[in-house]
């Protein structure tokens, strides 16, 4: 049997009746399905008709796409080069659909943004504020995650769009920067960081630390940034939310490095405090994603250009932040 080349399918057997956008869906379905049945339960088909249109696929590129053995198939090496190919048509399919219907129906339709709990809390709210606006009968649906869960979304065209921090080290998705932050050292007023007004890296390690989730790229920057030290995190607890931190950091159960923006109020009414670290800084770059091979809709491109004008807000002013005096924390 003949090999499939990427260049036939793409062009030549493109415009062949069987690499209809039904088949092909069939066929990818089957890949990631592992079965004949499973696929026709997910597509509300016979098995019948999944088996002829398969069988109708090898037939036009004259190539065995998928063994059986027993109730098992498995994908032939020409299969696995069809999938490859066939996920990026439909991919293209679908984007294609979606600009049009965006176009036939202004301000409908449907949007999909992940997000991390952090964005969700502190810079979704503003962001849907307008972009309701713009698109009131758009339908959309969040889904909260960390960032390596949200970029596996994206690659796997499960989400439009995702605001995360940015790994900067993942060139396989397209990620518009929006904005950079710094992750600064807070305790309660009363924890003797404060009262000192500064801290070393070694007494830090000793205290516990409050963080954010271990799987998120808060958690690894932080890590980085103890390892520059030449320290380790050894005494921790994690938490989902940034609100439990802030709130047992004000009650003096352990200290946390958050985002500037996020405790500004409470340093500003002196529930929290800021302790200087040094000239050391960690940083985080925010950004929103989408899948590389993605034409944004004009819906999506609302979505992030609302996001990149927010962005611009997030920041606080650095006088706001500056740690007060020994000797005013005193009084």
């Amino acid at each position: 049997m003949q090999h499939l080349n990427h260049a036939d399918i793409l062009i030549g057997a493109i415009g062949v009746e069987a690499l209809g956008g039904r088949q092909l869906l069939a066929f990818c379905t089957l890949v990631q399905a592992g079965s004949f049945t499973e696929t026709a339960r997910i597509l509300n088909l016979t098995q019948s008709a999944i088996s002829h249109s398969i069988k109708n696929l090898e037939t036009d590129l004259r190539c065995q796409l998928v063994t059986r053995t027993g109730r098992k198939i498995n994908i032939t090496e020409d299969g696995n080069d069809l999938y490859k190919d066939a996920q990026n048509i439909l991919n293209q399919m679908q984007g294609a659909h979606s600009r049009i219907q965006d176009r036939a129906n202004w301000g409908r339709g449907k949007l999909r943004i992940g997000a991390s709990t952090t964005a969700c809390q502190y810079i979704l709210p503003i962001v849907l504020r307008e972009f309701n606006e713009c698109f009131p009968d758009c339908i959309l649906s969040i889904a909260p995650a960390d960032t390596p869960e949200l970029l596996e979304m994206v690659r796997c065209h499960e989400l439009d769009l995702a605001i995360i921090v940015d790994p900067s080290d993942v060139n396989d998705v397209a990620i518009r920067p929006l904005f950079k932050d710094e992750l600064i050292l807070v305790s309660s007023p009363i924890h003797d960081f404060a009262q000192k007004g500064t801290s070393k890296m070694s007494k830090i390690a000793q205290e516990r630390l409050v963080l954010y989730n271990k799987t998120s790229q808060t958690f690894e920057k932080i890590e980085a940034f103890f390892r520059q030290n030449k320290l380790g995190l050894h005494n921790y607890i994690e938490l989902g939310s940034m609100e439990a931190i802030k709130e047992l950091v004000k009650i003096n159960y352990g200290v946390s490095f958050l985002a500037s923006w996020i405790v500004e109020n409470e340093i500003n009414i002196g529930s929290l405090v800021h302790v200087p670290t040094g000239n050391r800084k960690i940083t985080r770059q925010w950004g929103i994603t989408y899948a590389k091979d993605k034409k944004l809709s004009i819906t999506e491109e609302t979505f992030l250009g609302i996001c990149e004008s927010v962005a611009g807000t997030m920041l606080p002013s650095q006088s706001n932040l500056a740690p007060k005096s020994s000797n005013t924390r005193k009084k």
